[in-house]
């Protein structure tokens, strides 16, 4: 996952590094230490991104409807996944969603979304 995260928006860039933290901390080889990040991960994000939309509110971002719509996009598969994890296949999917699909989603916002709505 990104390693740079800064987008010289103090508090913005602490959020991120808070949530590279956690999604960094996780242990590759114990399937309930991705469950735990995850569920980590979900409630960290409903602040980050309420911090997020605060903003957006604020200074009236033009874009504000989209980047609201993918924060709920991305927290409905959070909690989609956690709720899944309690059989083996749900298990398996959760840790291919954490590996596969929310690093990438993660760096993609802020490299678009993020980086856009600091520079407003």
């Amino acid at each position: 996952m990104k390693r740079n995260n800064l987008l010289n928006y103090e508090e913005i860039d602490d959020l991120h590094s808070e949530f590279l933290e956690i999604y960094n901390s996780v242990d590759l080889l114990d399937i309930n230490s991705y469950i735990q990040k995850l569920i980590s991960l979900l409630e960290h994000s409903k602040v980050h991104f309420k911090i997020e939309e605060d903003l957006m509110d604020k200074y009236n971002y033009p874009a504000k409807r989209e980047h609201k719509d993918e924060h709920q996009k991305v927290l409905a598969e959070m909690e989609y996944f956690i709720k899944s994890s309690n059989s083996l296949f749900g298990k398996k999917m959760l840790k291919a969603y954490f590996k596969e699909k929310l690093g990438d989603w993660f760096d993609l916002h802020l490299i678009s979304m993020d980086s856009d709505l600091t520079a407003y």
